[in-house]
């Protein structure tokens, strides 16, 4: 989790290209003619699914938004990332050795405690919680699937635990699973419970939300809770978190949807059932950080609300701290002299209103075709909101009608324009008023100048925290292959190998830049000491990570392996979009036939 990682979860790369060169929709990516080099035929495409980009023309190279940015603008890598931070809105702060291996230790303690809690449920004490998932429908594959465990109803069962794997107490104090007191006396801190691991978007665990099992009434003064968290700690914060993100990022990606319920067993049974693209808000409002993660993703988004009063106060919560980041639906980005404006796709947002009584998890298990149609046939945020909370006051009284107003109108003030004339005539109506009498009763200067700036008001927004990329089998593939060469410092013929490979087969621009300097150098110590100190970090990462080949035999064969995967992979990544075109019927353009036939060729090549 570094500074990189964060501007990356951030920014889009359309955006940020899109500040230099104008940008046009093609099929699923946006082309325009190089800005590289002179060119009459557009050979620059954007890929926003894999946030790269190629220039199928003279330039023959890509990257991703760091390796666009540094050759556009002529910067290093250091300076490229602090100009991206700016833009990110992010905050370089210099994150120490200490620091990061803090988290790696904080990541690896709550990896056993998951652990632990696994082979509880599976255990002789975990039979109440065996008996609850099984009643609640949930299958031994999918229980497995989630990492779901349970927390014996004792004092010290994952103390000792921990204890007899020589893991530090006080680390296991510092990731929330151990208790202290102010007299210095520690205990488990989830105790007869059943465990949903929570995890990164790299699948990371990072923290545990808790149900009790063990049947002991929950008292008013919030004594031995229903559901527990664990407390925010320097790898967790539930603001920045999305309940099973790790296993969502592909199919939200690849349907282009985001659902977003409110709890675990509704996650855990939209996945059984099929539904692969739903999470959970880590409670009942979004925060601007777990929208920014979804937007990162897709562009339509379903809330799966109840249809109570408590359901509608969550969404007009949610709206009230992440509009800023979800309802942009134009976004700006201006090339320094010519101020160029592209056209992306909206973001809409959506709510399913549940049956009355009925939770996500409920009506996917025993109704999953109705769930289908009410996310499928959700409505539009506003024409869901605008009658919802209109019922909720008394419209015949003047003060009802002022109170409905004051409710609403911001969040109409914060539609696209040509939605606002539409929105307003329907707030009339759910007020009883005509269109005109409500247009009177704005205040006129605030409400013509949201009007004409198209924003919502911002309110205090919680604060961001650092998020973190998809963890992909495609990255784990570069980080592999950079451990190899980085730990295996006696294989010189390793830069014999690397003779003829190119560094664009690498999308991470971090990864780029740490190879380029390792051409150049023969040790760790000296590439650390050429890179920029944004690097050091992804660094000790990949020296750190385990690699299974011992001997020199198995390393060259290993190495072989993962570059002609990356080779392959890359080659393939230009075949599909040479060949992508707007209409699936229309063939590709006839300019481009020449480097079909040669990616065609360094494909079977490659094979």
């Amino acid at each position: 989790m570094t500074v990189v990682d964060d501007v990356k979860a951030r920014l889009d790369i359309v955006d940020v290209v899109s500040g230099y060169v104008t940008l046009t929709k093609a099929g699923r990516n946006f082309k325009a003619n190089c800005p590289f080099h002179n060119e009459r035929t557009p050979s620059f495409i954007v890929n926003p699914e894999r946030q790269s980009w190629h220039c199928f023309g003279a330039c023959a190279t890509g990257g991703d938004a760091f390796t666009f940015v540094m050759r556009r603008e002529g910067l290093e890598f250091g300076d490229t990332l602090r100009l991206l931070a700016q833009k990110a809105g992010v905050e370089i702060t210099t994150q120490s050795k200490v620091e990061s291996d803090r988290r790696d230790v904080l990541q690896r303690i709550n990896k056993l405690a998951a652990t632990f809690y696994q082979e509880q449920l599976a255990g002789s004490q975990g039979a109440d919680a065996r008996d609850y998932l099984k009643g609640r429908g949930v299958d031994k594959t999918t229980a497995e699937k989630f990492q779901l465990g349970f927390s014996p109803n004792g004092w010290d069962g994952l103390k000792n635990y921990l204890k007899g794997l020589d893991a530090s107490e006080e680390d296991a104090v510092q990731a929330g699973l151990i208790y202290r007191n102010d007299k210095g006396s520690t205990w488990d801190f989830f105790r007869g419970r059943l465990m949903f691991p929570i995890h990164d978007r790299q699948g990371r665990v990072t923290g545990f939300g808790a149900r009790l099992m063990d049947g002991t009434p929950v008292s008013d003064e919030g004594y031995n809770p229903k559901y527990i968290n664990t407390s925010a700690t320097p790898i967790f914060d539930k603001r920045n978190t999305l309940y099973a993100l790790h296993l969502a990022n592909d199919a939200i990606r690849k349907s282009n949807t985001g659902i977003i319920v409110e709890g675990y067993m509704d996650v855990i049974a939209a996945h059984q059932f099929g539904y692969t693209n739903v999470v959970a808000s880590m409670g009942t409002a979004l925060t601007e950080n777990q929208v920014a993660l979804l937007k990162s993703l897709a562009t339509n988004f379903v809330l799966a609300l109840d249809p109570d009063t408590a359901g509608q106060e969550a969404t007009l919560r949610s709206l009230e701290s992440s509009w800023r980041v979800l309802g942009n639906q134009m976004a700006a980005a201006r090339n320094r002299s010519l101020g160029v404006l592209y056209q992306r796709d909206a973001v809409t947002l959506k709510i399913a209103a549940l049956p009355d009584g009925r939770d996500p998890d409920e009506l996917i298990r025993h109704d999953p075709r109705e769930w289908e149609r009410l996310t499928e046939k959700a409505e539009p945020l506003m024409d869901y909101l605008i009658p919802a909370i209109a019922s909720r006051f008394d419209t015949s009284s003047g003060q009802g009608k002022t109170q409905v107003v004051e409710t609403i109108f911001p969040l109409i003030a914060a539609q696209d324009a040509f939605d606002q004339d539409r929105y307003l005539r329907m707030l009339a109506d759910a007020i009883g008023v005509t269109p005109e009498a409500l247009m009177a009763s704005l205040p006129s200067p605030q409400a013509s100048r949201r009007r004409r700036t198209n924003t919502a008001p911002k309110g205090n927004s919680p604060e961001i925290s650092t998020a973190t990329l998809t963890a992909s089998p495609e990255a784990a593939l570069e980080d592999y292959t950079m451990a190899l060469l980085l730990q295996r410092p006696g294989l010189t013929e390793f830069k014999e190998m690397m003779a003829g490979f190119s560094l664009d087969h690498f999308r991470s621009a971090e990864h780029r830049e740490i190879l380029a300097r390792w051409l150049q150098t023969s040790s760790v110590d000296e590439i650390r000491a050429a890179l920029d100190e944004s690097l050091h970090a992804r660094l000790e990462f990949l020296v750190q990570t385990e690699i299974t080949p011992a001997d020199h035999l198995a390393s060259e064969r290993a190495l072989d392996q993962c570059l002609r995967r990356l080779q392959q992979r890359h080659l393939k990544e230009l075949q599909e979009a040479l060949l992508e075109t707007e209409d699936e019927s229309t063939p590709p353009s006839r300019d481009l036939e020449g480097e079909i036939a040669d990616v065609n060729a360094a494909i079977k090549l490659a094979e």
